[in-house]
């Protein structure tokens, strides 16, 4: 069984820093069972770069050392498979219970959920113009299908304007999975408390 859903960059579910654009999640996809490989599609808009450079160690990473990767954290990924975070050649991925966060944004991370980074550690710069660049699918698994919103956040390179390259970070909202329970199992939880309660009277009305 295959399950797939499809994000669009829209307003009613994702919020997006629209002054400068940055690295954005635009599609997002969901295959498998049992385990399930999330996959998200990485915009680079028009006015940005991707500059390699060292992965984040720590948080929150300063906006103001251009020796860091350019990257992207999705917050809160419940039901993280241990290393089976991958991407586009060139880019680092690591899975870490404290987000790599730019020091100028606020995203919103769980205490004790998996967050995953990826980040741009070999390579050419990635050139933003004329039009944009896709950057290709960055993927984890999750014991998880269900999708809920929670935060992302990028870095790049301004390429064009007063603030011409100087490091521009983003954050806004992406889906990932949900560590709330599956309808199915649900009701199998709900099933089985059913079964404990039967039981409990059935032995006290043995032992009246």
């Amino acid at each position: 069984m295959m399950k797939r859903f499809s994000l669009i960059c829209l307003f009613a579910m994702t919020l997006c820093v629209v002054a400068t654009a940055n690295i954005i999640p635009t599609n997002t996809s969901v295959t498998g069972s049992g385990t399930f490989t999330w996959n998200y599609d990485l915009q680079l808009s028009a006015d940005q770069n991707v500059n390699a450079g060292l992965a984040p160690t720590s948080s929150p990473v300063p906006h103001t050392n251009l020796t860091f990767a350019g990257f992207v954290t999705i917050y809160d990924f419940a039901g993280y498979v241990a290393g089976s975070c991958a991407g586009p050649a060139g880019w680092t991925c690591t899975a870490q219970f404290v987000g790599y966060t730019p020091d100028d944004v606020v995203p919103t991370d769980k205490t004790g959920t998996v967050n995953i980074t990826w980040a741009y550690t070999t390579g050419p710069t990635i050139l933003g113009q004329p039009s944009g660049v896709d950057l290709g699918t960055f993927s984890a698994k999750s014991t998880d299908s269900l999708p809920t919103l929670v935060s992302y956040t990028s870095r790049g390179i301004a390429n064009a304007g007063p603030q011409v390259g100087t490091i521009a970070d983003n954050v806004g909202n992406t889906q990932a999975p949900s560590d709330v329970p599956e309808p199915a199992s649900m009701t199998l939880m709900g099933s089985g408390m059913l079964g404990l309660v039967v039981l409990a009277r059935l032995r006290r009305q043995r032992g009246t």
